[in-house]
């Protein structure tokens, strides 16, 4: 048995769903003012690891940086 720590374990993404895109984006930057401090990220990095999907009302949190 391998033991990992909480910091090496591999996050899902996270899927923000509203009925519009400024709806999923709302979202998405209120899950990052209650978890910054968590996530150890600036609002800059947050957003350059969001996707928007094609349906235009989700968006999609990645851990790690999209290329």
């Amino acid at each position: 048995m391998v033991n990992q720590d909480k910091d090496t374990t591999r996050r899902e993404a996270i899927t923000f769903t509203g009925r519009t895109r400024s709806d999923a984006k709302r979202k998405a930057l209120n899950y990052w003012y209650m978890n910054q401090a968590a996530l150890s990220m600036t609002i800059r990095e947050f957003s350059a690891r969001l996707v928007l999907l094609p349906d235009g009302k989700s968006i999609v949190f990645y851990e790690s940086p999209t290329v």
